[in-house]
């Protein structure tokens, strides 16, 4: 008996086929995606902060329109060359980024210290949170699990599945940590959001719950995207669960770190 039944999602045939599939193209593109988004979140911290300049807005819109496009013409710009993995990664994360709209409203109205707040002036609002964050936490979503699969697909080849499954979640997980640290300098720069004061802060910019948060929350990244782009049959469907599953993720990251330095 083979598949994911008897040997686990992280060596299901779909998903070993997969990660055959990724070429330094993939990795070019991956690459290309992250330092666009560096690079435009770096112009409007810098050059366009909000309130002084109402166009840091418009390198925010411009960073996630570019890297969408890029992740969504993978797959076809990147048939069997890994461009699959990058768009079904994308579509999982844009699934677990509309769902978190959820989580912002409660980070936004029900957090009792550290709450965040969006200044993104005349922006339109999905609820509480601006309209492009759920683009926003696609393109993490790829930033952060396309090296978790690569890494992965290196590593079990020489570490059993469970090592190589742990160290990379663990490197990718402490990856995301520091960026978003970094991240939520730039987003403080720009004037796109801030936190109020928390019993731990990271400077003055960011409640330390949200990189601990999204540490907890990435360390699921590996089998959540494995089981989402091994599915052949029911794609759309594996992106809905996916995406689902990552929302639980990033809903519990959040709650644990909150409950750690906020309510201890």
């Amino acid at each position: 008996m083979t598949g994911p039944q008897r040997t686990g999602w992280l060596e299901a045939p779909g998903v070993l086929t997969r990660l055959e599939q990724l070429r330094p193209a993939s990795d070019r593109v991956w690459l290309l995606g992250l330092a666009t988004g560096v690079a435009l979140t770096l112009v409007a911290a810098f050059l366009f902060p909000y309130p002084g300049s109402p166009s840091g807005k418009f390198w925010a819109y411009a960073s996630l329109l570019i890297r969408g496009g890029l992740y969504l013409g993978a797959a076809d710009l990147l048939r069997n060359r890994g461009g699959e993995i990058l768009f079904r990664l994308f579509a999982l994360g844009m699934v677990a980024g509309t769902l978190e709209l959820l989580v912002d409203w409660g980070l936004i109205h029900w957090v009792p210290t550290g709450r965040l707040v969006y200044l993104t002036g005349n922006d339109v609002v999905l609820l509480g949170s601006p309209v492009w964050m759920p683009l926003a936490w696609a393109c993490v979503i790829v930033e952060i699990g396309y090296p978790a699969l690569r890494l992965f697909g290196r590593w079990r080849r020489r570490f059993r599945t469970l090592r190589a499954a742990a160290a990379s979640s663990v490197l990718c997980a402490s990856g995301a940590g520091v960026t978003v640290g970094f991240y939520e300098f730039l987003a403080y720069r720009a004037g796109w959001w801030k936190y109020e004061p928390a019993r731990a802060m990271l400077g003055e910019f960011c409640a330390l719950y949200i990189p601990l948060g999204e540490f907890l929350m990435f360390l699921a990244i590996l089998p959540v995207a494995a089981r989402a782009v091994g599915e052949e049959e029911r794609r759309v469907a594996a992106a809905l669960a996916g995406g689902a599953r990552f929302a639980v993720a990033i809903a519990a990251g959040y709650a644990l770190a909150y409950l750690v330095l906020e309510l201890r």
